[in-house]
């Protein structure tokens, strides 16, 4: 990897040093994870099940009834890398070179280190927003094949609850649109143990959640403060949800709902896309950047799980 300056003409003097760079996600769905972090490789949710029994309780010797089950289910994290390597030279002839340090240092620093570092910080996360979603080791895309995401992860598991009761084979928006239909079909189908917890998550893609703010304006439906919808998310008027409209589910017409507690994102250091190496090689007279880090993701309980796909 090198700059690429070819869409820039040759040195004019612009005397602006400022640099714009393209928007990044501002909210991914790890803002809703539960967070498990020092996994090097596997490690296990441990779960824990209780089954106990009435009796009656008029006489003295009641009969030993009831277990407690000790399950796992195992989180694997994927190892990540990102390293590249850039040639300050490339930015002389362009007005890049009024951000080169002066004199012969020019070759050995950039002037806008901060600027590239979070700009490479972002664009990772805009990566694993994806990833976490729609992660396949299987898949041939290197966006997304370093370690399973959740839609692949409750899939496998075969038993989260169906949402689409309806069996809906599009998601449609307007005064005719069934979206607001079936967010509350999905409310709807949740265990009885799920309607009361605390922390209920209700994920789509931002494409669905603006079908669905669409729809409550064309049925006259949106009577609640417009500011609580700010950043796709808002609450579910008497359900207990939080419906939350996340990239990494864009153009999937997927839906899942439970509880932030049952959605692990593992990871070996926390923050650690946050920390990288960025030195200079004189050997090859450049810059380098190198980051390393470790993601993965798992649920707790899939039953516990209400998921939404289109019938076929």
């Amino acid at each position: 990897m090198s700059f690429n300056v070819s869409s820039l003409t040759n040195y004019v003097n612009e005397q602006s040093t400022d640099l714009i760079s393209r928007l990044y996600f501002e909210k991914t769905s790890s803002d809703y994870f539960t967070l498990q972090s020092g996994v090097k490789k596997t490690d296990a949710l441990h779960l824990l099940a209780v089954t106990a029994f009435p009796q009656d309780g008029s006489g003295c010797s009641p009969t030993a009834s009831g277990d407690v089950v000790f399950s796992n289910r195992d989180i694997t994290v994927g190892q990540i890398t990102y390293f590249s390597g850039f040639c300050m030279k490339d930015l002389i002839p362009k007005y890049t070179q009024i951000l080169l340090r002066a004199g012969n240092a020019e070759t050995e620093e950039m002037a806008f280190e901060a600027e590239v570092a979070d700009s490479i910080i972002k664009t990772i996360m805009e990566h694993n927003e994806v990833a976490d979603w729609q992660g396949d080791t299987a898949s041939g895309n290197v966006y997304i094949n370093r370690y399973d995401g959740l839609i692949k992860i409750i899939d496998a598991a075969t038993t989260a609850v169906d949402g689409n009761t309806s069996a809906a084979t599009a998601i449609t928006s307007g005064a005719s649109g069934n979206v607001d239909s079936l967010v509350n079909a999905m409310a709807n189908a949740r265990p009885a143990k799920v309607k009361s917890a605390l922390n209920q998550v209700l994920y789509v893609g931002q494409d669905t959640f603006d079908k669905y703010v669409d729809t409550l304006n064309a049925k006259n439906l949106f009577n609640v403060d417009a500011t609580s919808w700010a950043n796709y998310s808002v609450s579910i008027p008497g359900k207990n949800i939080t419906l939350v409209g996340v990239v990494g589910l864009d153009g999937t017409d997927r839906m899942f709902l439970g509880t932030q507690e049952n959605f692990f994102l593992g990871f070996d250091l926390q923050n650690d896309e946050e920390e990288f190496d960025m030195w200079y090689e004189k050997k090859d007279d450049k810059v380098y950047y190198r980051v390393k880090f470790k993601r993965g993701l798992q649920v707790a309980y899939p039953n516990e799980i209400v998921e939404f796909t289109l019938a076929s």
